[in-house]
C-alpha cells in the first residue's frame, strides 16, 4: 500500500507570532508503524515544504497514493479538511484517515465530512496498523478498535482502543521521512536538533488541558535502555547536536532519570538536551534530579507555572503551589540550567488584578525566557464545558483557537480586549527591562540561537503591536 502522510498548514495555530518549523513527531511515529507493515510511505509538511493545492494534487496522482493520513489539533482542523478535499478531488479512490487530539475529541463532527473516510481516536499506532491490514485484505473495519467511519448513511463507532502499555515495543519515529533535517526549535543553540518523547500520559487534572483525554492520566514510561538507544541513533545516524525532550513528566520518575543519565554516560555519548516542553514544578523540586538532568547533558528546562495567583491555580486544577514554582526555578538556576517559564492569561475567574499578579510573579521568578499564552478553551477540556455553561465563549470558529491569536472568550470580569492588552503588557514588562535585555544578549552563544531569537523577537513585536 502506498501511503502519504500530511502535516496540514499550522498558520492558524501560531497567529501573529509566526509559525515554528518543527517536524510532526506523531506522523513520524505512524510512518514507522506503516513501514513495519510493508507500506511505501512518504510524508509532506504543507508549510515547510511549501505545498500548494496543485502540488498536492500532482503528488497524489503521480505517486499513485492509496491512503492519506492527516493529523490535526483544534485550530488546524479546517486546514486538514481542506487537504482532504484536495485529495478526494484528485482521486476519489484514495482513502483518507485523520487522527490527533481533535479527531479524538470530536470524531462525530469529522465523520460528517465527505472527504474523510476514517477517524482514528486516541493513540494511533495500533489502530492504523490494524486498519491498513484490514484495507489490504478486504476485511471489515468494524473489527478495528479505535475507529469512527461512515457506512452508507450511518456513522460506525468501533470498540475503544486501549492505551499502549509497552512503549518500548513501538518502533522509533521514521525521521528519514522528513524532506529536510533543517527544522528548528525555539531558542536552540545547535543544529541539527531533534525531538524525542520518553513517556506518555499525565496524572495532572488541569481543567484547560485536552491531553488527558488522549494519553490518559497514568504516566507510561519508556525504559532508560530504550531512551538511550534512540539518543544514540540520533547522534550517530542523524548527526544530532541537540535533543529536545518533549515530556511534561520527565522528572516524575526520579529513579529513571538517574538510569537514563547512567546509560548515556556508559555509552560515552555527549548529547545536549533541552527540556523545554513545560515540566511540572512539583516533580522538579529535587536538586538531585535536576543535577542528574544536567549531568546527562541538559542545559535548558521549562516549567509550566501558568498563574501567579494561588486561588487561580487551585481553580484550574493545576495541583501546584507558588512556593513549588519558586523552589523549582531556584534549584534549576542553582544547578546551571537556563530556565523557561510558561504562563497563561484569561482564566474564567481572573480580573485584571489576577493577571497583573501573574506578570509580577513572572518577573519575580525571572526565568531566562517567559512565554505568556492567552487561554484557549479547547473542546474536550473541562474548562470548555464550564465556560460554555457560563456563557464565557464568544467565538466558536476553531480556526481562531491558535495559541497566539486574539482571545475567543471573556472572563467573569473582563472582555477579550482586556485579556489581549494584558498579554501585550506581560511581554513588554518582562522583556523591556534593562537587566533582561542585557541577559538576552549574553545568552546568544551561537549563530543558530541568534537566528532563532531574531525570529522570535520579530514575532513578539508583531504581537505587541497588533
Amino acid at each position: 500500500m502506498n501511503v502519504l502522510l500530511v502535516n496540514p498548514s499550522q498558520s492558524a495555530l501560531y497567529g501573529k507570532i509566526g509559525s515554528i518549523n518543527q517536524p510532526h513527531m506523531g506522523l513520524a511515529c505512524i510512518g514507522a508503524v506503516l513501514e513495519k507493515e510493508g507500506c511505501q510511505v512518504s510524508l509532506i509538511d504543507i508549510d515547510f515544504d511549501r505545498i500548494s493545492d496543485e502540488s498536492l494534487t500532482e503528488i497524489v496522482c503521480s505517486r499513485k497514493i492509496d491512503l492519506v493520513g492527516l493529523t490535526a489539533t483544534t485550530p488546524v482542523v479546517k486546514s486538514a479538511i481542506q487537504v482532504a478535499n484536495v485529495v478526494k478531488k484528485a482521486s476519489s479512490a484514495v482513502k483518507v484517515m485523520i487522527g490527533g487530539i481533535h479527531a479524538t475529541i470530536m470524531p462525530e463532527t469529522l465523520a460528517a465530512e465527505p472527504s474523510i473516510d476514517f477517524i482514528i481516536c486516541g493513540e494511533g499506532e495500533a489502530t492504523v496498523r490494524d486498519l491498513v491490514q484490514s484495507l489490504q485484505t478486504g476485511g471489515d473495519p468494524a473489527h478495528v478498535a479505535g475507529l469512527f467511519y461512515r457506512k452508507g448513511d450511518q456513522v460506525v463507532k468501533t470498540a475503544p482502543r486501549l492505551l499502549i502499555q509497552d512503549l518500548d515495543a513501538l518502533p522509533f519515529p521514521a525521521r528519514h521521512l522528513f524532506s529536510s533535517r533543517q527544522y528548528s526549535y525555539p531558542d536552540t543553540l545547535y543544529s541539527p536538533a531533534f525531538a524525542i518523547h520518553t513517556s506518555r500520559g499525565c496524572p495532572g487534572k488541569c481543567t484547560f488541558c485536552q491531553a488527558q483525554n488522549f494519553y490518559g492520566h497514568k504516566i507510561r514510561f519508556r525504559s532508560a535502555q530504550s531512551v538511550a538507544d534512540e539518543v544514540e541513533i540520533l547522534i550517530k545516524d542523524f548527526k544530532a547536536k541537540e535533543i529536545h525532550v518533549w515530556d511534561d513528566n520527565f522528572a516524575a520518575h526520579k529513579e529513571r532519570v538517574f538510569l537514563i543519565r547512567d546509560e548515556i554516560k556508559k555509552r560515552k555519548l555527549s548529547p545536549v538536551f533541552s527540556f523545554t516542553a513545560g515540566i511540572r514544578v512539583d516533580t522538579a523540586c529535587d536538586e538531585r534530579v535536576l543535577k542528574a538532568m544536567r549531568e546527562m547533558g541538559g542545559y535548558a528546562i521549562a516549567f509550566g507555572v501558568e498563574s501567579g495567583n494561588q486561588t487561580v491555580l487551585n481553580n484550574i486544577g493545576k495541583g501546584i503551589t507558588l512556593d513549588q514554582a519558586r523552589k523549582a526555578v531556584h534549584l534549576a538556576k542553582k544547578v546551571g540550567f537556563e530556565v523557561w517559564g510558561f504562563f497563561m492569561l484569561g482564566f474564567p475567574d481572573e480580573s485584571e488584578k489576577e493577571m497583573a499578579e501573574t506578570i509580577a510573579f513572572a518577573k519575580e521568578l525571572d526565568p531566562h525566557i517567559a512565554k505568556f499564552h492567552v487561554l484557549k478553551p479547547y473542546p474536550g477540556s473541562r474548562m470548555y464545558e464550564d465556560m460554555l455553561k457560563f456563557g464565557l465563549i464568544d467565538d466558536f470558529n476553531h480556526e481562531n483557537y491558535g495559541i497566539h491569536t486574539f482571545p475567543v472568550h471573556h472572563t467573569k470580569y473582563v472582555g477579550g480586549a482586556k485579556i489581549n492588552e494584558m498579554q501585550k503588557r506581560a511581554y513588554k514588562e518582562f522583556y523591556l527591562r534593562p537587566s533582561t535585555m542585557i541577559k538576552q544578549l549574553g545568552r546568544i552563544r551561537s549563530a543558530n540561537r541568534l537566528l532563532n531569537n531574531l525570529k522570535a523577537g520579530v514575532g513578539i513585536l508583531r504581537l505587541i503591536n497588533s
